[in-house]
């Protein structure tokens, strides 16, 4: 993803709400959750889960989360 193209998305996100910070913060735990599912062999993808979890993020499929839901 080259990064004009990152840049519009972003905005598009800005538009529904989603500042950079939580779109950063959403995408890195939909990233670890992608993580987890390759690890258990639920998920079998040949790209990379940071990857992954940004197309999901841009695509409107990661649902932020409840505040406070991360532990200090």
């Amino acid at each position: 993803m080259n990064e004009e193209m990152l840049e519009l998305e972003l905005e598009k996100l800005e538009k529904k709400g989603i500042s950079r910070y939580k779109a950063v913060l959403m995408a890195s735990q939909e990233a670890r959750f992608i993580n987890d599912q390759i690890r258990l062999d639920i998920l079998n993808t040949n790209e990379k889960p940071t990857t992954l979890a940004l197309k999901r993020l841009f695509e409107g499929r990661v649902v932020e989360g409840e505040q406070g839901e991360m532990e200090s």
